[in-house]
């Protein structure tokens, strides 16, 4: 067995890496609808068609690449794709930084689902070293790194795009991941024996082949729809505070810090969450979790202040804590260690799922009934993972 240290070490590497990553990534979420709307004369609808088209793209090519790149991180571990990822979010924010039209901006986000997944791949080799007793703990400390990036990100995004604008705050994206690249390669260690030839198994065979397939299936749906729960209202959230707010200057700024509440108070509970999914089970987890969703999205329908919607999308932090590290973490205690990284790329897949439907409901009811109903829908989506999640034996 690896020793604690090894795992601590690279543990603490990751959460760096993932603190960059996600950062890079969501430093410029609040602010490409604003970069879209600067482009052309888009009225409302298309402006949410477009937005919700742009974050789902890039969704849409990871769910279809991720198990390829399982199947190799199987071959060459976990480094490459690290290594992968960040170097290609790079070139993507770079083209973003220099594109004069929409239709750029919608290949580079294409091209950017290509080169996805560091964080994946972080979890992946967490779950992988991490003492089974441990698993929970590290998980959650590794997403504090991710949504201390989220936290961060959003309103570093806004203070950059006030004071160097949008194209400045996109070429700042792709040297942070550039810096991603080079802390990866000089500093994750890993001691990686592939799988051998003759072990290497297709979907079915390797899902057939898991103790406990039914729980992992509905794992993986339960993955999509918490996926699509957190993705949805991240298209229109900077349209809708817009209208919320017309002609409020520092609009960006303001955009990242309400879209930056949810991962501070991820940040401040993830820890303590993953050590109650440890001590009680990951399954009490993740209901407590979908129940506080469902039930904190109900008022969001109705706010009409940027102070109470602040509030409720801090509270709302809270059960974004708890659900993919608790879903995750039933996923590694019931997965056999041969087939972690096989099944966690399936899992991504799914992650990659729920967020492109997450975004194309977001820009769909948005666009038919306005931004409002975009958290009604996301409260059904909420109540429908609750009743998932309460059928779990595990």
């Amino acid at each position: 067995m690896k020793s604690i240290t090894y795992w601590h070490r690279n543990l603490m590497v990751l959460w760096m890496g993932a603190f960059m990553s996600e950062g890079a990534i969501s430093l410029i979420v609040p602010i490409l609808p604003l970069f879209l709307k600067s482009l052309g004369n888009y009225t409302p609808s298309q402006l949410s068609l477009l937005s919700g088209s742009i974050f789902a793209v890039t969704f849409l090519i990871k769910a279809v690449v991720s198990p390829l790149w399982g199947k190799l991180s199987d071959r060459v571990g976990h480094k490459p794709m690290l290594l992968r990822a960040a170097g290609g979010l790079s070139f993507c924010c770079f083209m973003i930084a220099i594109a004069p039209n929409v239709w750029l901006i919608i290949l580079a986000r294409a091209i950017q689902g290509i080169f996805s997944g560091y964080i994946n791949n972080a979890e992946s080799m967490i779950a992988t070293e991490a003492p089974k007793e441990h698993k929970g703990w590290a998980l959650g400390t590794l997403a504090t790194g991710d949504t201390a990036g989220l936290l961060c990100g959003p309103i570093i995004g806004g203070a950059l795009a006030t004071f160097v604008g949008f194209r400045g705050t996109f070429f700042i994206a792709a040297l942070l991941m550039l810096a991603v690249f080079d802390l990866s390669w000089k500093l994750v260690t890993e001691t990686f024996e592939p799988v051998p030839a003759s072990e290497k198994m297709g979907i079915r065979d390797t899902l057939s082949a898991q103790p406990h397939i039914k729980l992992l299936l509905l794992i993986f749906v339960l993955t999509l729809i918490v996926q699509a729960t957190n993705n949805a209202v991240n298209p229109i959230l900077s349209l809708y505070l817009d209208d919320l707010l017309p002609s409020a200057p520092h609009l960006p700024l303001i955009s990242g810090i309400v879209a930056a509440l949810p991962g501070i108070a991820t940040v401040l509970s993830a820890g303590y969450l993953g050590r109650l999914g440890d001590m009680h089970g990951q399954r009490k987890l993740l209901i407590g979790g979908l129940a506080l969703g469902t039930l904190i999205y109900i008022p969001q329908i109705f706010v009409t202040n940027i102070w109470g919607l602040g509030s409720l999308r801090f509270i709302t932090g809270l059960s974004i804590a708890a659900l993919l590290p608790a879903l995750q973490a039933i996923l590694t205690q019931n997965t056999q260690p041969a087939a972690l990284g096989r099944i966690f790329s399936y899992n991504q897949t799914f992650q990659a799922l729920g967020n492109v439907c997450g975004a194309m409901i977001s820009a769909g009811i948005a666009s038919a009934f306005g931004y409002v109903q975009v958290f009604t829908a996301v409260c059904v989506m909420e109540a429908l993972g609750l009743l998932l999640a309460w059928r779990l034996k595990c």
